[in-house]
């Protein structure tokens, strides 16, 4: 077609060979399975000197891997003793107090303040109750507020699974995230996961809402909060030695503050639970929307599925909308395809974030609305990694930031758009 001047069909699961003549670039068939156009050739021989040598490597290698993997697990089967014999004596893991009669206390970086009499001497309010347990708001003695979240009973694995995976929680800093600051285990068995309080609303709140004095969601806001969700889940995925998939992302799980720095909590909770309890929150994660369509089993949870539920909460955020079957939800996805092939789009976005946008394209506003869909293709290889989701979202920031540093400018407030 001699007049076709632009060409997108990007994931859409295509295969084959693109010709060496096309005249469309590379991002044009992003997501497919296809031979990009330029792709060199390379001989026969030339493909069998490389397999050859790679057969040679291989060898080698596994050589080596054998001998590091044997290593490895003598030394984490020697660390996981040393845990279990340290539960079983009650020591407080570097802070807390108490005796063994009381439990035991292990805090990690930041909850070095906290003693096991605070805890169990704390007032509680019960904020939240979750799939997972009971959330409170509690007051030390001391007048320092923290978040306690009551593990449900019967449904955690034993001390001696749990302690590693909570240790690799207590590990995890990053502005995005919220920290676990300490972990006690009583004598009949009680959990609790201790976080930092902090005063911030959820997304879903911000977003759904319609009480008078709600911040108002320009789309410089909204960029900046889904940045940090972001920048949040790709750490998990890849900023320490053990990756972590969050398993339960949604705008519930993220707090924003009055500057709109977005913090993911609830990372990594199904790997505490037997695995009856933490299936528990697939149907919940499919009625909200959030289900990637290959989750089956929660211990079939991936970095590719954490990718899916992002992606639906960037439509949420673009779009303004629940996502989901049940309290007025939708199915998003579905919405933009149609919107697309209607050639209405920009009416899919909410009309808070087209306030102050001249160009949705010059924006990134049109590009979110792609990477959103991307990572909601239904194939979970064709989707981006969260490293290239927070580099998209990087490369195409909205021009007008002014707006971000003013937290008290509310809805009801404001007259002019940004």
């Amino acid at each position: 077609m001699a007049g076709l001047e632009r060409l997108n069909v990007s994931y859409n699961n295509f295969t084959g060979a693109i010709p060496a003549d096309s005249r469309f670039g590379r991002e044009a068939f992003l997501g497919n399975n296809v031979g990009l156009p330029g792709s060199p050739r390379i001989s026969s021989g030339v493909i069998a000197g490389i397999v050859i040598g790679l057969m040679s490597g291989t060898v080698v290698l596994a050589s080596v891997s054998i001998g590091w993997y044997q290593g490895r697990r003598r030394k984490s089967r020697g660390r996981r003793v040393e845990e279990e014999e340290e539960m079983e004596e009650g020591e407080d893991g570097g802070g807390g107090g108490g005796n063994g009669d009381e439990g035991k206390l292990i805090v990690f970086g930041g909850g070095e303040h906290l003693t096991l009499e605070h805890v169990l001497n704390a007032t509680g309010q019960v904020m939240e109750k979750t799939s997972y347990g009971t959330v409170y708001k509690a007051k030390l003695a001391d007048g320092g507020i923290i978040a306690l979240r009551l593990l449900r009973e019967g449904s955690c694995r034993d001390a001696a699974s749990c302690l590693p995976v909570v240790r690799l929680l207590g590990r995890v800093r990053h502005d995005n995230l919220v920290p676990l600051r300490a972990f006690y285990q009583g004598k009949r068995g009680e959990k609790l996961l201790i976080y930092d309080y902090l005063h911030n609303r959820t997304l879903h709140d911000l977003l759904h809402e319609t009480t008078s004095g709600r911040a108002m969601l320009n789309w410089a806001r909204r960029h900046k909060i889904a940045l940090g969700v972001a920048r949040g889940l790709a750490y998990l995925h890849t900023g320490q030695e053990t990756p972590i998939t969050h398993g339960n992302v949604r705008s519930k799980n993220v707090l924003v503050d009055d500057f709109f720095i977005s913090r993911l909590s609830e990372y990594g909770l199904d790997k505490l639970m037997v695995p009856a309890v933490a299936d528990e929150m697939i149907p919940v994660s499919k009625l909200d929307g959030y289900k990637a369509p290959e989750l089956q089993k929660m211990k079939k949870c991936s970095s590719r599925t954490d990718v899916y539920a992002f992606g639906i909460l960037l439509l949420e955020i673009l779009m303004g909308k629940r996502p989901g079957k049940g309290a007025g939800g939708a199915d998003l996805p579905s919405l933009v395809k149609v919107a697309v092939l209607e050639e209405t789009t920009m009416e899919v976005f909410d009309v808070e974030v087209l306030k102050g946008v001249r160009s949705p394209t010059e924006d990134g506003l049109v590009q979110a609305l792609k990477l959103a869909m991307g990572c909601c293709a239904p194939m979970a290889e064709v989707r981006p990694d969260m490293r290239e989701v927070v580099k998209q979202l990087e490369e195409n920031r909205p021009r007008n930031r002014s707006a971000l540093y003013s937290p008290a400018d509310t809805r009801s407030e404001i007259g002019t758009p940004f």
